[in-house]
């Protein structure tokens, strides 16, 4: 082990840490996050591949083929829940807002409005309303969107890029070699964050799904589909998924409404501890340190943050493993020593 830090790997770490807050400054969170999961996939399933006696060239080309059938599925997914959503909603609406008037009447409430028409013409005289911030969300989609294609890119272009280590021959190129260090290291902590975090999403899912079946929901299909793509917004998909099962709830039974809310709210509490409690047990952190980690990385980067915050924890463990500390004490004494010399 090294007594002490090269220029280049220090270089590095500035770096590194710059980058970081380029992604947190300019909003840059999903296409950073795109670019990992889509990298992500493409080395683990070379390495594997590789692992099993695999030609390299074979590996790659099946790595591409892994990558594109996911990415085509997610798409699909989305499509769907769109499609399904477009149909099923206009339904739903049409059979609670009726038993919501006569809850509004039995408990004396108002509402804006007392069916699916009304409710359609109030919306587009809300848009009209907020043109301006309408266009705004519209405009913040279409960046994420082409954030995450970019980040998608990139990271297929990084793939198929020669992995040769450039000759060390000048500052550049140690420099290039040390930061390569940095993200490889960072994506190996990527991964394993993502596997604790795969598993929860799939947890809660499934404990979603059988609630709805068991209980008698209507809309099982598209709630369960709901639940799924919602999932993967930590904060608002929750908010959303929970408010459009209640109300399908309610088209049965204000009981049944109630209850199921209830249950949401409870395995979503659980979920959120038990999120702490398994991602910070694959990264070897502790859980408060996950929670801290989890609501530093909302408020900084939003939703991506919450997915990269515990990545990035991994990620500081293992670097500062890396570095010994008789390096740190013996660069800190330094001044000290040339200070008493040129006294």
């Amino acid at each position: 082990m090294p007594q002490s830090l090269s220029g280049p790997r220090k270089a590095s770490y500035a770096l590194f840490i710059l980058v970081l807050v380029g992604v947190a400054r300019y909003e840059l969170g999903p296409c950073l996050l795109s670019g990992l999961v889509s990298y992500m996939i493409l080395d683990l399933t070379e390495r594997r591949l590789r692992a099993r006696g695999s030609r390299p060239l074979a590996a790659r080309g099946v790595a591409l083929a892994v990558f594109a059938i996911m990415a085509a599925g997610l798409a699909w997914v989305f499509v769907e829940f769109l499609r399904v959503g477009l149909a099923r909603l206009p339904v739903l609406l049409d059979t609670v807002l009726p038993r919501l008037t006569a809850l509004s009447e039995q408990y004396g409430l108002a509402l804006p409005v007392d069916n699916a028409r009304e409710l359609r013409d109030l919306i587009v005289a809300s848009v009209k309303e907020n043109a301006a911030s309408v266009g705004k969300t519209s405009g913040l989609l279409t960046r994420g969107f082409f954030q995450i294609v970019a980040g998608m890119f990139a990271a297929v272009m990084r793939f198929l890029s020669p992995s040769g280590a450039p000759g060390q021959t000048s500052l550049f190129d140690s420099l290039c070699v040390e930061f390569s260090a940095r993200v490889a290291l960072f994506v190996r902590s990527f991964e394993r964050v993502v596997g604790a975090q795969v598993t929860i999403s799939v947890a809660n899912t499934f404990l979603t799904a059988s609630f709805l079946h068991v209980m008698g929901f209507p809309f099982r299909s598209f709630l369960t589909l709901t639940t799924f793509v919602c999932g993967m917004l930590p904060i608002v998909g929750n908010v959303i998924s929970n408010t459009i099962i209640v109300t399908a709830g309610l088209t049965v039974s204000v009981q049944l409404a109630m209850f199921g809310l209830a249950y949401l709210v409870l395995i979503h509490k659980v979920e959120y501890v038990l999120n702490s409690r398994i991602v910070g047990g694959s990264i070897d952190i502790p859980m408060w340190m996950t929670l801290l980690g989890l609501v530093v990385g909302e408020a900084a980067m939003g939703v991506p943050g919450v997915l990269l915050a515990p990545a990035l924890l991994h990620y500081a463990r293992e670097e500062l493993r890396a570095i010994p500390a008789a390096s740190m004490a013996s660069e800190a004494a330094l001044p000290r020593d040339n200070a008493r010399s040129a006294a």
